[in-house]
C-alpha cells in the first residue's frame, strides 16, 4: 500500500498551453475541496444516490481516500477536475473492489512472476464547462506517470458505457462482464497495461509520448494479458474496429442496412451514417440480468438495441419489452441530458450500440452537416412522441 508519507511531494505540474495546473492534494483543506467538488458533480449535477455521501457538509469520500493519490486540475484557484489512484497489492484493496475488478485473475500473474502492485483509478470527473477540453487527458497522463513511478503493470477502472470510447482511446481494454456498481449504474471493468506501447501506438493514445520514454519495458506482463485474458474475449474495441467492419457487423445483426432499421439515421447517406456510427458509437454486449437503464438517472448516450430482448420494470408499464432491432431505448443523451423514465434490464444476451453524448460535441465540430441532420431527426422523433402521448 502506498500511503501519504511515500508520495512524491513535487505535486504540481504546469500545462502552459491552457494554464492548467495538475497537482496532488496533500493538506486536509485541499482534500476537502476535492470531496466537495465530487459532491457538486455526482450529487448536485448528476443526481446520483451514493452511500458515502455526507449531505450535511456536502462532501463525497470513502475508505479508499485514506491511502489514495488525490489528483486535481486547476485554472488559477478554480478546481476543474479530479481523479483518484490507489496503488497496492491485492490484500490492500477492499473485498468488493477485488470482486468488481476480478483482481483475483490478475493475481495469477503475480503468483507466476512474484508479488506485484495494482493501480485502481476512480472518482475521475471534470467540470461541465471543461469536458470538451484537454484537461481529462492531462489528468490521465499524470495518473499514468504516477503508476509508472510506482512500477505497477496493471491499472484498473470501472467505466460507464458512454465513456468507453474515451477510455479505449487512452489505451484501456474491456476484459470482463458488466456489473452494477451501487450509485453509478451499469459499468464495464477496464484495464490499462503500463507497457503496452504497441497498443498505445495503434489507438493513438495520448499516453504514448510518456510510455516511449520509459527505460525498462515489461513485455512479459503484456504477453501474459493477451494470452490469458484478452485472447478469447468477445469485446469489441471502438478504437480497433474499422468503419467497414462495424458497418458489416451492424448489417448482419440487423438483417438490413442500418438506415432502414435505425430511425436516427434516416436522413443520412451510407457514407454519413458509417462515419457517424464509427466516430460516436460503442458496440456493447450485455448479459441477462444487466440493469442497463435506471429510472431517474440522467442519460449521457443514445442507446440502440441491435439484438436480444430487454424488459421495462416501470410501474405503469411493468411488462413492456424491447425486441425490435434498431429500436431506441431510454432517454436521449446524445444532444441533451434527459432523465430516464424507465428501468430497463436485459432478459437475454443483448447487443447495444451506444452513441456517446460525451463524444458527439467534438464530432459535431468536425462534421457539422452530419450533426445538424442528427439533431433535426432527434427533434422530429421527440416531437412525434409528444404528439402520440397527447393523443393517447
Amino acid at each position: 500500500m502506498i500511503n501519504n508519507d511515500q508520495k512524491t511531494m513535487s505535486c504540481a505540474t504546469e500545462a502552459s498551453a491552457n494554464s492548467v495546473k495538475i497537482g496532488i492534494a496533500i493538506t486536509p483543506e485541499e482534500k476537502k475541496e476535492i470531496y466537495h467538488f465530487r459532491y457538486q458533480i455526482y450529487v448536485e449535477e448528476m443526481s446520483k444516490h451514493i452511500e458515502e455521501v455526507d449531505y450535511v457538509n456536502k462532501l463525497l469520500y470513502d475508505e479508499l481516500d485514506k491511502w489514495a493519490f488525490l489528483l486535481y486540475a486547476k485554472i488559477g484557484s478554480e478546481l476543474i477536475a479530479t481523479a483518484r489512484i490507489n496503488i497496492g497489492i491485492l490484500a490492500d484493496f477492499p473485498r468488493k473492489v477485488i470482486e468488481f475488478l476480478s483482481l483475483d485473475t490478475f493475481e495469477n500473474y503475480s503468483t507466476e512472476t512474484g508479488s506485484h502492485k495494482f493501480s485502481y483509478f476512480s472518482k475521475l470527473m471534470v467540470a461541465p464547462s471543461h469536458r470538451s477540453s484537454s484537461v481529462l487527458y492531462l489528468l490521465m497522463s499524470e495518473c499514468y506517470e504516477i503508476c509508472c513511478r510506482n512500477q505497477t503493470q496493471f491499472g484498473f477502472c470501472l467505466c460507464n458505457f458512454h465513456l468507453l470510447r474515451l477510455y479505449e482511446q487512452m489505451g484501456f481494454h474491456s476484459y470482463s462482464n458488466n456489473l452494477v456498481y451501487p450509485g453509478y449504474g451499469l459499468v464495464t471493468p477496464m484495464v490499462l497495461l503500463a507497457d503496452d506501447i504497441q497498443h498505445f501506438r495503434i489507438v493513438r493514445s495520448p499516453l504514448l509520448r510518456i510510455a516511449r520514454k520509459k527505460g525498462v519495458i515489461n513485455t512479459q506482463a503484456v504477453g501474459w494479458f493477451y494470452e490469458k485474458v484478452k485472447k478469447n474475449s468477445p469485446k469489441i474495441n471502438s478504437q480497433l474496429i474499422t468503419e467497414e467492419e462495424l458497418w458489416f457487423i451492424l448489417c448482419k445483426s440487423l438483417n438490413c442496412p442500418p438506415m432502414e432499421a435505425i430511425t436516427l439515421l434516416s436522413e443520412l447517406s451510407d457514407v454519413e451514417a458509417k462515419k457517424f456510427l464509427h466516430s460516436c458509437g460503442s458496440y456493447v454486449q450485455c448479459t441477462p440480468g444487466d440493469i442497463i437503464i435506471s429510472q431517474g438517472d440522467f442519460s449521457y448516450s443514445y442507446d440502440i438495441l441491435i439484438s436480444g430482448k430487454l424488459k421495462s420494470s416501470t410501474f405503469h408499464q411493468p411488462n413492456k419489452e424491447y425486441s425490435l432491432p434498431g429500436q431506441h431505448v431510454g432517454a436521449n443523451g446524445l444532444t441533451e441530458h434527459s432523465k430516464h423514465t424507465e428501468n430497463i434490464a436485459a432478459i437475454t444476451s443483448t447487443q447495444l450500440l451506444v452513441l456517446s453524448g460525451t463524444v458527439f460535441p467534438r464530432f459535431s465540430h468536425s462534421n457539422p452537416e452530419i450533426a445538424n441532420k442528427i439533431v433535426k431527426t432527434i427533434n422530429s422523433i421527440t416531437k412525434n412522441k409528444v404528439t402520440n402521448i397527447k393523443l393517447v
